[in-house]
C-alpha cells in the first residue's frame, strides 16, 4: 500500500483522492455535484472502495460518515504499522482541505484515470502491432475507438450556471462583434433565409427524404456553393465512390439553362464534344474549391470524428477554416458493439455522437438519412417528423431538420389510360412541377417552420432558387 501512495510513475494524485473522500465525509451532499466520477477512476484501491461503498450509501439514503463507513474497512489491510483502515477513513475526514473544492478534487481525478487509460492504450497498441493476424486497418480503428472513449469521459461536465444578466451581456457582445463565422451559406437565397442565415456551426442538421427524393442532390449542390464562398467543405459519402460524386459535382458547376448535361453520361462517356469542353473549363476553373470527399465506409462515430479532425488540421495549415461537414448517409455509419442488434439504440447512440461532434470541432454538420416508408402509403405523401427512422432520438439531437419532397416523383410513376383525361391531367401537372424540389424545414432551432422550393434538374444533380 506504501509503495502505491508514494508511486509517481503512473499519473495519479493521491491527495486529490484523499481530499474528495474527506469532503464527502463532511458534506454528504458534495457526492451529487462530481459528474460522472466513477470508482475505476480512483487510483488507490482503497480509496476506489469507499468511493463505491459511499456512492451506494448516497443511493439508499444513509448518512456517510467514519463509523458507517467502518464497518466496510474493517477486514482492510492496515495502511502502516500505527494507522488502521478505519483511522485512515477518520483521519481523511479530519484533515480535508475545503468541501467547495469537491469538484475540482473530482476533475484532477478523472484527468489522471484519463492519462493512465491512455498509457495502457498506448501499451495495448504495441502489442496489437506486433500481432501478424491483425490487419493494419483493425489495430488502428481499435485505436480510434478506445481513444474516442478516453475522450468523451474526459471531457468537461458541462457549463457553470450563468446569472441572466451576465447571459444578455454575452449576446449583446456576440450580436454586435458578429464577424459571420457562425453561419455558413448554402448557396440557396430561400434556404439560406429560412435558417437565418445558413448553417450554424457547433449545429447539427438532418436532411431526410424517400429514395430519389434529392436528398443527394441538394446536399452536394449545395455544398458546392459553400465550397465557392470560400468555406472548407468535407463531404463523407458512406455510400457513393467519390468518382460518382465528382460526377455529380462537375455536371452541377457546368450547367446553364441552355445546357445541361447528365452525369450519368458522364460517367458511361456519352458526352458530345461540346459538351466535354464544357466539363473541362468547369474542372479547370473549380479544381481548387476547398471541398474535399471521403468515400471510406462502414465507419463508426470515433472513426468519422478523427477523420473530420485531421481534415480540420490539414485545411489549417493551409489557411482554410472548415465551416461545413456532410455525411451521406446516417444509416450506412457503423454502431459500437454497445447495442449490437437493437437498431433504435444503435441510432440514439450514433445521432448523440454525431451532435458532440458538431460541438467539438465548432463545424456545421449536415446528415443525410432515409425515411421510413410511412409516406408511401398515405395520400399526402409530404413527410412528418413521425417518418425519421429507427428513432426519435434523431428529432430530439438534431437542430434542424429537413425533408425533401418531390411531386414528380409519384407523378412519373403514376400511368392513366392513353389519351384519358386523367392521363392528360397527370401529363400537365407532371409538367409543372418536373423541376421543382420543396424542402420542407420541419426543425429549426433558430428560425420558423416553412417550405422552400427550389429549381431542381435531378439528372444534372443542378438545384437552384427557383425565382
Amino acid at each position: 500500500m506504501l509503495d502505491r501512495l508514494t508511486e509517481r510513475r503512473v499519473p495519479h494524485n493521491i491527495e486529490a483522492e484523499q481530499a474528495l473522500l474527506g469532503a464527502i465525509l463532511i458534506d454528504n451532499g458534495a457526492i451529487d455535484r462530481l459528474g460522472s466520477l466513477e470508482p475505476g477512476d480512483f487510483y488507490e484501491p482503497l480509496h476506489a472502495h469507499l468511493f463505491a461503498i459511499a456512492t451506494a450509501m448516497r443511493g439508499e439514503g444513509t448518512p456517510i460518515t467514519p463509523v458507517t463507513l467502518a464497518q466496510h474497512v474493517a477486514e482492510w489491510p492496515a495502511i502502516a504499522d500505527n494507522l488502521s483502515a478505519r483511522q485512515y477513513v477518520a483521519r481523511m475526514m479530519v484533515e480535508a482541505p475545503s468541501i467547495q473544492s469537491a469538484p475540482a478534487y473530482a476533475e484532477t481525478i478523472r484527468e489522471q484515470a484519463a492519462r493512465r487509460q491512455l498509457m495502457g492504450l498506448a501499451d495495448d497498441l504495441v502489442v496489437a502491432s506486433l500481432n501478424a493476424e491483425a490487419t493494419v486497418s483493425q489495430i488502428a480503428s481499435s485505436a480510434v475507438t478506445a481513444l474516442d472513449h478516453v475522450l468523451s469521459i474526459s471531457r468537461p461536465n458541462g457549463r457553470k450556471a450563468v446569472p441572466l444578466g451576465q447571459a444578455m451581456a454575452d449576446v449583446l457582445d456576440m450580436v454586435s462583434n458578429d464577424d459571420g463565422r457562425s453561419r455558413i451559406p448554402t448557396g440557396m437565397t430561400d434556404l439560406d433565409k429560412a435558417l437565418s442565415g445558413g448553417w450554424r456551426r457547433k449545429q447539427y442538421a438532418i436532411i431526410a427524404g424517400r429514395p430519389s427524393m434529392g436528398k443527394t442532390t441538394i446536399a452536394t449542390s449545395a455544398m458546392l456553393r459553400t465550397a465557392r464562398a470560400g468555406h472548407g467543405v468535407m463531404f463523407l459519402s458512406l455510400e457513393m465512390p467519390t468518382e460518382q460524386v465528382a460526377a455529380r459535382a462537375l455536371t452541377d458547376l457546368a450547367y446553364t439553362s441552355t445546357q445541361r448535361i447528365a452525369y450519368n453520361a458522364l460517367i458511361s462517356n456519352n458526352v458530345n464534344e461540346h459538351q466535354f469542353r464544357m466539363i473541362m473549363d468547369a474542372s479547370r476553373q473549380f479544381r481548387q474549391l476547398p471541398l474535399v470527399i471521403d468515400d471510406e465506409r462502414g465507419l463508426t462515430i470515433a472513426e468519422i470524428g478523427a477523420r473530420i479532425r485531421a481534415q480540420q488540421q490539414r485545411f489549417h495549415k493551409a489557411g482554410i477554416d472548415l465551416g461545413l461537414v456532410v455525411i451521406d448517409h446516417l444509416g450506412f455509419i457503423r454502431a459500437s458493439e454497445r447495442y449490437r442488434g437493437n437498431r433504435v439504440h444503435e441510432v440514439t447512440e450514433i445521432s448523440a455522437g454525431l451532435g458532440q461532434i458538431a460541438k467539438d470541432l465548432d463545424i456545421a454538420l449536415v446528415v443525410l438519412s432515409q425515411l421510413n416508408r410511412g409516406t408511401e402509403g398515405r395520400e399526402n405523401k409530404r413527410p412528418t417528423l413521425a417518418d425519421l427512422r429507427d428513432s426519435g432520438s434523431l428529432e430530439q439531437d438534431a437542430d434542424v431538420v429537413i425533408f425533401t419532397f418531390r411531386e414528380a416523383y409519384y407523378l412519373e410513376r403514376m400511368r392513366c389510360d392513353e389519351g384519358s383525361q386523367q392521363e392528360l391531367q397527370r401529363q400537365t401537372e407532371l409538367e409543372a412541377c418536373r423541376n421543382t424540389m420543396e424542402l420542407l424545414v420541419s426543425k429549426n432551432r433558430n428560425g420558423p417552420t416553412t417550405t422552400v422550393p427550389l429549381y431542381c434538374d435531378m439528372g444534372s444533380n443542378a438545384v437552384r432558387d427557383l425565382g
